[in-house]
């Protein structure tokens, strides 16, 4: 009898303090019987329903801590994928793109060398035909020295004039006085 009055007491008094304290929860305990066997409870006499609660930040509110974990990871994994799906994919192209433009610089080399070796060539000419100018030079220089001497002799001459005349006298001499022919 103790024990029912001592349970009215405690429930009049749990209903003044929650009516009295908002932050007043009605809790309950319930023990397991010594005479039942294991694994098998009973639901406890007398019970006082108790009022909804908003779910506490014990282990049993973050039952979705795990799932969203794996969520997580299972998004980070698929993202890292798809970066490195797009990195190979962009080395490929950059790959692609390199041996063009190795190709081009090959391309580019190999006119360089043509262009250099035709410069050869022509600069090689031009040589040639400064050695062949300055020979001829040199040549028309020696004439040209050479001839001075003889300008020198024909310019002691005191007159051309006089020597055109004698030429001339010789050869009007020679003109009549023909030889005759002589008999064999």
């Amino acid at each position: 009898m103790q024990a029912v009055a001592f349970k009215d007491k405690r429930r009049g008094s749990a209903g003044n303090k929650a009516a009295d304290d908002p932050n007043y929860e009605n809790i309950t305990f319930t023990f397991k019987n010594q005479n039942q066997p294991k694994g098998s409870h009973s639901p406890p006499k007398n019970k006082v329903p108790a009022e909804s609660r908003p779910p506490s930040d014990t282990a049993q509110g973050h039952h979705w801590l795990p799932k969203a974990m794996m969520s997580l990871n299972t998004f980070l994994t698929l993202s890292c994928m798809i970066l490195l799906a797009v990195v190979l994919v962009k080395n490929s192209e950059m790959s692609r793109e390199l041996v063009v433009l190795k190709k081009e610089l090959w391309n580019v080399s190999a006119s360089v060398q043509e262009y250099q070796e035709e410069q050869k060539t022509q600069w090689g000419n031009v040589e040639q035909r400064v050695t062949a100018a300055k020979q001829s030079i040199d040549t028309v220089m020696r004439n040209v020295q050479e001839g001075n001497p003889k300008r020198r002799q024909l310019a002691t001459v005191p007159n051309i004039d006089e020597v055109k005349k004698t030429l001339q006298e010789i050869l009007n001499i020679l003109k009549t006085s023909k030889p005759s022919p002589t008999p064999q």
